[in-house]
This record gives C-alpha cells, sequence and structure tokens, in this order.
C-alpha cells in the first residue's frame, strides 16, 4: 500500500505551506530521506526529504498549490529494488525522431525534444528558455500574480538576478491600489453584539470590508504573509491560553564575568561565539527536570501531555522576521555543546538555510529580547506549549548583599508567561526558583564541557 507524503508544519505558527517545485516526478524511484520537492511557507523554504525509499506513484498537490499542514501530497510505494526501476527510468529517456518514411532509418535526436502541456513539440532550447523563466520568478510570487490577475512582464524582480519575489507582488498590488483608491477615507460600519446568548446562537457571517484609504498625514503597510500568520497565531495563542507572567531577578556576576575573559578565547578555540544563552538553556533544563509540568501540552480533551524529551525552541530575529528553530535533546548537550547549536541555527536562519527537522517538535521555548536592551518583557506562549521564558538585559546596577551591603552587580531578570490551565503560579516560581538558583550557582571557574 503506498505511504502519503504529508505537507510538513515547518513552525509551529504555520497552518499552510506551499510546493515550490517537485525535484522528482511520477514513475521515479527515490532514497530515502532524499529530497523529492521545495515546500514554501511564510516562514522558510526547504526541501522536503522523502520518508521511505521506493516509487513516486502520484503527485497529489501540484507546484505552486497551497494545502493546510499534513495534507497528502503524494503517494509514494515502498521498494526494496531499486536498480530495475532506475534502469527503466534511463530507457525511458532515451527518445529517436521517427523516419520520414517507411524506408528510411530512424535519425538520432540531436537536439532533445520535450511536449508542453497542449500536446506541442518544443525543442530543448525552448525548454530551458521556459524553465529559466520559471526560475526567474518564485513559486510563491507566480500563485500571489495569479490571485491578483497580475502580469507578471510588467514588474521588475529584486531578487537575485533580477528573480520576482513575493514582495514584488505584494509592493505592485499595493501601488495599484493606492492608484484606484478614493481620495476621502472609507468609514467601515462595526457590527454591535447586544448579547453574548446571541452571538453565540447566531454567529454573525464575516462581511465585506471596504478598503480603507490613507489620509493625507498617513501610509498604509501591507503586512507581509508572515507577519499575518505571526498575527494569528499570537491572537490565537492569547485566545486559547489563559496568561499569566512571572518575574525574578538572577545574579549573573560570575558568568558576566566568565564571558569578559573567556569569550574569545572560546570562539578561537571552538569557531563559533558563546553569550549568555546556553547558560539560560542549561538552567531551563535543570528547572524542567524538577517542575516537569512546564514541558507540558494541554489537549484538546482537557488532559495535560508531559513531554518526556527537552526540545528547547530559541527564537532568532532574522531579515524574513521571527524563527523559532529547535535544539533537539538540549539537556544533554554541555554548556560548550549547547552553543555551538545556537550559533549554527542562528547562521541557518539569517541565510534562509533552515531545514524542516530544524523547524519542529520544540517543546519549550527560550526567548532572548535583552540583546536589544529590553528590562522587563511578557512572552506570548507559542502554541501549543505550556510556557516560554524571556530573558531580558543584563544590566549592572547597585543591590544589597551579605550584611546589609550595597555593592554593584550584573543583574538579570527572567520573566515567564505560562498556561494558567496547566499549572498555577507555585509551579511557575518552583521552576524560576530553579533556573534561578542554576544560575547563580557558577562560581568563578566554569567548566563549560
Amino acid at each position: 500500500m503506498p505511504t502519503p507524503v504529508k505537507m510538513p508544519r515547518l513552525g509551529e505558527s504555520v497552518a499552510e505551506g506551499t510546493i515550490g517545485t517537485w525535484m522528482k516526478q511520477e514513475g521515479d524511484y527515490v532514497e530515502k530521506d532524499e529530497s523529492i520537492a521545495e515546500i514554501i511557507t511564510d516562514k522558510i523554504n526547504a526541501e522536503l526529504p522523502s520518508p521511505i525509499a521506493g516509487r513516486l506513484t502520484k503527485i497529489l498537490v501540484q507546484a505552486d498549490e497551497t494545502v493546510p499542514v499534513e495534507t497528502d501530497i503524494a503517494l509514494i510505494e515502498e521498494s526494496a529494488d531499486s536498480s530495475s526501476t532506475q534502469s527503466s527510468q534511463e530507457a525511458a529517456r532515451v527518445s529517436a525522431i521517427p523516419a520520414k518514411s517507411m524506408g528510411q532509418a530512424a535519425t538520432p535526436v540531436l537536439e532533445q525534444l520535450d511536449m508542453t502541456s497542449n500536446g506541442s513539440l518544443i525543442t530543448g532550447k525552448a525548454r530551458r528558455d521556459e524553465e529559466e523563466e520559471h526560475y526567474r520568478i518564485s513559486p510563491l510570487a507566480r500563485r500571489l500574480a495569479r490571485e491578483h490577475g497580475i502580469d507578471l512582464h510588467k514588474i521588475a524582480g529584486t531578487g537575485i538576478n533580477g528573480r520576482v519575489r513575493k514582495e514584488d507582488i505584494l509592493s505592485y498590488v499595493e501601488q495599484r491600489r493606492e492608484a484606484t483608491a478614493p481620495t476621502a477615507q472609507s468609514v467601515v460600519a462595526m457590527p454591535v453584539c447586544t448579547s453574548v446568548e446571541a452571538e453565540t446562537a447566531f454567529p454573525a457571517a464575516p462581511e465585506a470590508v471596504a478598503p480603507v484609504a490613507a489620509g493625507a498625514d498617513e501610509e498604509i503597510i501591507l503586512p507581509s504573509r508572515m507577519r499575518l500568520a505571526i498575527a494569528e497565531h499570537m491572537v490565537r495563542s492569547k485566545r486559547i491560553s489563559p496568561h499569566a507572567t512571572t518575574v525574578v531577578e538572577v545574579n549573573m556576576t560570575n558568568i558576566t564575568k566568565w564571558l569578559e575573559k573567556n569569550k574569545e578565547e572560546f570562539k578561537r578555540r571552538e569557531g563559533n561565539t558563546i553569550s549568555y544563552v546556553p547558560f539560560v538553556m542549561k538552567a531551563v533544563c535543570e528547572g524542567i527536570r524538577k517542575v516537569p509540568v512546564i514541558n507540558s501540552t494541554w489537549t484538546a480533551d482537557n488532559k495535560i501531555i508531559i513531554k518526556k524529551h527537552i526540545h528547547l525552541g530559541i527564537a532568532v530575529s532574522s531579515d524574513a522576521g521571527l524563527l523559532v528553530p529547535t535544539v533537539y535533546d538540549a539537556d544533554q548537550y554541555s554548556l560548550a555543546g549547547l552553543a555551538k547549536q545556537v550559533s549554527a541555527l542562528a547562521y541557518k536562519a539569517r541565510n534562509n538555510k533552515l531545514t524542516i527537522q530544524d523547524m519542529q517538535n520544540s517543546t519549550f521555548v527560550v526567548n532572548n529580547p535583552g540583546v536589544f536592551g529590553t528590562i522587563i518583557s511578557t512572552p506570548i506562549i507559542n502554541q501549543p506549549h505550556a510556557a516560554i521564558l524571556s530573558m531580558d538585559a543584563v544590566v549592572k546596577r547597585p543591590v544589597v548583599i551579605e550584611d546589609d551591603a550595597i555593592a554593584v552587580r550584573s543583574m538579570m531578570y527572567l520573566c515567564l508567561s505560562f498556561d494558567h490551565r496547566s499549572m498555577d503560579g507555585a509551579e511557575a516560581a518552583g521552576f524560576l526558583q530553579a533556573v534561578r538558583t542554576k544560575l547563580q550557582s557558577y562560581g568563578r571557574e566554569i567548566d563549560i564541557y
């Protein structure tokens, strides 16, 4: 029985994906983990590996089509015999031009012929030109252009080698909208619900919203698809989870002094940087071991699933937006190992090299807005997690120490937002206390291995 290949979920907030191109065609043999298609989402572009070795028997979703995650997009017939299948594929590619008459020998193909969608033959050069044009326009840009009825030849691409990107399409749509928008600002009447019961019994149908024109001193910005996806995910998270936030203050003085002394030597020796993040990740793993409900999910049928593996999502800011790749089994790494994992994921995120595996299966997220100088944050939970931790800036300030003395110390606030369905403040505070204890336990000399 064929094995279905599903549209993967590239990140917890991603609800759909687009087939960019199929790298294999129906009838082709594929190896396990061999790339078979390019997947495009609002977060990343990634190649989809085959879950098994076998023959691609059916493509269910065509290039440029967008479908929800977990949708079957192809079928693969599992097979252990690859040699005969591959040989038949090679034989099928050999062709010759038919003879002009019964008595004339067939002439070898001098230029490869191909079949167009309407059944006519085109030369290999024409096909190469068509493929070059196909590459010049990203699949998502072509889909958006089709949705808005746009002639792509009218748009100058801003991507590499003049490639037309989705941003070019959205900019063109906005310019066209501004050119045809009325000068007076439209007023949209908002429906008023007089009772909760009426709204529940008879939910209002979505009403068409008239486009809003910018005033003389205003500018309308069309959000990117990623921004829209983030907005939807944040609203959904606040609607689903009753959020509560608790904060602790941590003395990071010894870690700060160690970093000041060893950071450059570590980079020279290991080839990557080390920061406060691996220390916090290590402490988070310690806290989860002591308060396992932090690493859980509330189910639709009102149960709590405790995750046995600690897969930490790390928030990374990139040109494309906020990405949250995953460090799998983070509790199994040393501080140096965590630093290496974080550096590798940050590099991949900022260079559009994250894989499907990188963006899945996180069980808890560590956010680091402190790199931008924030002092206290109240993060929104990344569904379906039970909590999320923000580490804010490490700042020197006067604090009271032993014998009521006042000294300057490097201090940091840790802010935990948690789902109040899964836990109460006692568990949340107990987790933060364990994290703080671990961070403050480091002495002047730290074993990072």
